[in-house]
C-alpha cells in the first residue's frame, strides 16, 4: 500500500510520452516529483553524447531524492519517460513537512531507500563481471529480480519496454554484442520476448549464474 495516495491525490498529475524528458542535468527542480504511472529513466551524457543509464523510477517512487532532502542543490541526472508517465508535482516544503510528520511515510521511504542499495550493490556487481556474456547474465539476473513480476512459477516479467540499445547503454556494450548475447540466453530458453519486455526462465537462469536466483528475491513492494 502507498501511504502517500491520500497525500498525494491534492496536488497535479503531468502527463509524458514516452521520450519526453522530464527533468533535465544540472537543473533546479520546481517540485518534487513522484511517478504515479510508468516508468522513468535516469541517465547521464558523456562529452561526446552517449548516453549512461543510471537506473529506473518506478510507480509511488521520488526523484530527485537528494534534491528533494537537501543533498544536492541541481539534479545530478537527466530524467526521461521510458514509457508513457504520469507524475505527481509537490512542493518539496509539503512533502517533506508530510514525511516528518507521518512515521509511516518515512519508513515507507526508509525502506525504499534500503532496497535502492541493494539494488546498486548488485548493478554494481553486473558492471564488474570480466566477460561480456557474464555481465549481461548479471544484468539480467539485477533487472528480473529488482523489477521483475512472477507471471508463474519460474517465470518472471521484466516490465521495461527496452530495446538492445538500451541494454547495451546499461552494460556498457555494444549493441551488436548484446544482440549476441541476448541470442545465446534466447537459445538456451532462458530468455524470451514478449510485448516487447523480457521474460526470465529463472530457472534456467540458476543453471548458469554463480549464485542461486531464489536466493536473492527482492519485490517492489
Amino acid at each position: 500500500m502507498n501511504i502517500l495516495y491520500h497525500f498525494l491525490s491534492k496536488y497535479s498529475v503531468d502527463h509524458y510520452g514516452k521520450g519526453e524528458v522530464i527533468l533535465q542535468q544540472d537543473s533546479e527542480p520546481s517540485c518534487a516529483l513522484i511517478v504515479k504511472k510508468g516508468v522513468v529513466k535516469t541517465y547521464n551524457l558523456t562529452s561526446k553524447g552517449e548516453e549512461k543509464p543510471i537506473g529506473f523510477t518506478i510507480k509511488n517512487e521520488l526523484f530527485p531524492l537528494g534534491w528533494i532532502f537537501n543533498k544536492i542543490r541541481k539534479a545530478q541526472y537527466y530524467y526521461e519517460a521510458l514509457s508513457d508517465c504520469e507524475v505527481y508535482s509537490v512542493p518539496k516544503d509539503e512533502l517533506v513537512a508530510y514525511v516528518h510528520n507521518n512515521p509511516d511515510a518515512m519508513l515507507q521511504i526508509l525502506n525504499r531507500c534500503v532496497r535502492d542499495t541493494i539494488h546498486s550493490q548488485m548493478r554494481i556487481n553486473a558492471l564488474g563481471q570480466s566477460k561480456a556474456s557474464d555481465k549481461v547474465l548479471h544484468t539480467i539476473h539485477y533487472l528480473a529480480l529488482c523489477f521483475g513480476r512472477d507471471l508463474q512459477k519460474d517465470i518472471v516479467e521484466i516490465p521495461l519496454p527496452l530495446t538492445q540499445q538500451d541494454v547495451a547503454n546499461f552494460t556498457g556494450l555494444t549493441r551488436e554484442t548484446i544482440s549476441v548475447e541476448l541470442k545465446k540466453l534466447a537459445s538456451r530458453e532462458v530468455i524470451f520476448l514478449k510485448n516487447r519486455n523480457y521474460v526470465v526462465l529463472t530457472d534456467k537462469l540458476n543453471h548458469l549464474l554463480d549464485d542461486g536466483y531464489e536466493q536473492h528475491i527482492i519485490r517492489q513492494t
